[in-house]
């Protein structure tokens, strides 16, 4: 799970380098990442589901949740720079998702 997540930063971050171009297209009424968002979505609800089957992480959070907090990374810490810290949050972020870290 942990390698699928620093791709997805991988690709995350890559697009944020196209922001500028990509707002222009949203604007012309051209959604850009609804092919991509699904795909994304299933692929993570997959790994969720059988990460939760297994019992190595909770079963409270969705895909959805999860998707969110990984934007959330990417926006804060999206520079080549920053990839230390995106690191550091994906990992603080598994911490979070293991199996009996939750309530």
């Amino acid at each position: 799970m942990r390698v699928w997540l620093g791709r997805f930063m991988d690709y995350a971050n890559a697009k944020l380098g196209m922001a500028d171009a990509l707002r222009g297209v949203v604007a012309s009424g051209v959604n850009p990442y609804a092919q991509s968002h699904e795909m994304i979505q299933d692929a993570l609800s997959l790994l969720m589901d059988a990460a939760v089957t297994a019992g190595v992480i909770r079963s409270d959070i969705s895909a959805t949740d999860m998707f969110a907090a990984l934007t959330g990374i990417a926006l804060a810490s999206g520079k080549p720079e920053q990839r230390e810290q995106a690191d550091r949050l994906l990992d603080l972020t598994l911490d979070g998702l293991s199996a009996g870290s939750g309530r």
